[in-house]
């Protein structure tokens, strides 16, 4: 790949570090009858300067929980993720924050999207839990502003 199309921001790795899921199904087809909710958040959990100060190091977790519900059955996924990025310290701090919440989440949300499709398809005799596609800078920028209103109500 041509350098001019390398990204200063880089995925350095992942691990899971909690998965939970609870399953009162046998399968899991889609149904009206099936309500479904998701929940996504995140956490930047450092940001440091490594390789003589030349790099920042960011961790980042994020937070999935699918549940599913119909009747008294359910079935639910918890899932944390952490994931390390890396860019050139010339980027600046503020703007390698913004790429961890945006690329890092988007990153990660994809890991996270097909090990839930895999491992559940596994919990189930039919079906999967396939996680929605997630506007993550939308997200991103809904959480900046609530920020900033919370700030400014301080």
């Amino acid at each position: 790949m041509d350098q001019n199309y390398m990204s200063a921001f880089q995925y350095a790795g992942s691990r899971i570090t909690n998965l939970r899921i609870k399953n009162d199904f046998i399968d899991l087809i889609e149904s009206n009858n099936v309500k479904k909710s998701i929940d996504v958040s995140h956490e930047i959990l450092s940001i440091n300067k490594i390789n003589d100060g030349k790099v920042f190091l960011g961790v980042i977790n994020v937070n999935i929980k699918v549940n599913a519900k119909k009747e008294k059955k359910k079935y639910n996924v918890s899932m944390s993720i952490e994931g390390a990025f890396t860019a050139p310290v010339e980027i600046g701090e503020e703007l390698f924050e913004n790429m961890l919440q945006i690329n890092g989440i988007t990153s990660l949300y994809s890991v996270a999207r097909g090990f839930i499709q895999s491992t559940t398809s596994q919990t189930l005799m039919s079906g999967n839990v396939l996680l929605p596609m997630f506007n993550v800078a939308q997200y991103s920028k809904d959480l900046n502003e609530k920020t900033k209103e919370q700030n400014t109500d301080n």
